[in-house]
């Protein structure tokens, strides 16, 4: 993998938890994930071809509730809402990172 593609091994990545209500999908819980603390909950999931979530959002099941807040401290999981994570960009000055023209990035780039 080339060493100045930014999100290689899952760098310059934050991964959102969000919880859907059922009220019109009002998003009763939001919270973002360092790489760590991703990296302590990946095993989790069934992830196939995209291990650090850039192609989507996974359903996060309540039988794995208790392993992500021993991983993301603070997270309060309400039983009636709908949680999901998935990646998206982060690098440090806010911009969108692209392959240089004529050069095809060694792996999935999340959309901006």
């Amino acid at each position: 993998m080339s060493s100045d593609y930014p999100f290689a091994d899952g760098h310059n990545l934050v991964w959102d938890l969000t919880g859907f209500g059922d009220a019109d999908e009002e998003i009763v819980e939001s919270v973002s994930l360092t790489r760590d603390q991703f990296l302590k909950i990946r095993h989790l999931f069934v992830l196939g071809d995209d291990p650090w979530m850039v192609s989507g959002e996974y359903r996060v099941a309540p039988s794995i509730w208790a392993h992500v807040r021993s991983a993301v401290p603070g997270v309060r999981f309400q039983r009636d809402a709908d949680y999901f994570l998935g990646a998206r960009q982060a690098l440090p000055d806010g911009r969108f990172w692209r392959p240089a023209p004529g050069v095809a990035a060694p792996g999935p780039i999340p959309p901006p």
